[in-house]
């Protein structure tokens, strides 16, 4: 009776640490499944917030696009009425004497420097 008594205590002591080892890891891949999830909940914030930002980017995008189309279509329109205003001085001043003859090289240089904004250097002769 003696050794019957020890084998029970001892398939109870194995059946005891076989428990113990076992719920261990139970808890072990429980506390990796909730640090799982966890790590799956701030993901999805992260992706959340990166599609709004996405969103707001591509909608910028659009905006900044149809300004830009908007830009290029005035300055198409003004290259269009400087083109014109050239071509109809060009035509009027075609048969006119005054408009046909040299400027004096003081007025070129003094209309010059007030299309660049620059002063004189030197002085204008009368």
């Amino acid at each position: 009776m003696n050794i019957a008594f020890s084998w029970r205590t001892m398939v109870i002591g194995v059946l005891l640490v076989a428990l113990i080892v076992v719920s261990r890891l139970a808890f072990y891949f429980h506390s990796n499944a909730v640090k799982a999830g966890e790590q799956i909940k701030q993901q999805e914030n992260t992706l959340a917030q990166q599609s709004g930002l996405i969103s707001t980017l591509q909608a910028q995008d659009r905006k900044n696009r149809a300004l830009a189309a908007e830009q290029q279509q005035r300055e198409q329109q003004l290259r269009q009425r400087e083109e014109t205003y050239q071509r109809k001085l060009r035509d009027a001043l075609k048969s006119d004497k005054c408009g046909n003859s040299p400027m004096p090289a003081a007025v070129v240089e003094l209309l010059q420097q007030n299309a660049t904004g620059t002063s004189a250097n030197r002085p204008v002769a009368p």
